[in-house]
């Protein structure tokens, strides 16, 4: 959870990432904490989704925007595990 958080933060200060993805986490941070909501908290437990439903949203636009890393290429030769054929086989 912690490396998590940590990801965000990061995401959070990276120049590479949109404006708008940080926008809205900040908005759904904002709104979890805000005493009014569309569906008042005193509602048990549909109060609360609403909540988590728009932070989780948020939090998952944050995620898709990430920049991208490089894919990671072997250094060096390729080795061929292919088994050998044995005499008398055809090659595949």
């Amino acid at each position: 959870m912690l490396s998590r958080l940590k990801t965000i933060i990061a995401l959070m200060r990276n120049p590479k990432v949109s404006k708008f993805p940080k926008f809205l986490v900040v908005a759904a941070i904002l709104y979890v904490l805000w005493p009014w909501d569309v569906v008042p908290d005193v509602a048990p437990v549909v109060g609360w989704l609403d909540d988590i439903v728009f932070l989780i949203g948020a939090l998952s636009l944050l995620l898709g925007a990430a920049p991208r890393s490089k894919p990671v290429t072997p250094q060096g030769p390729i080795i061929d595990v292919t088994p050998e054929p044995k005499p008398g086989e055809p090659k595949r």
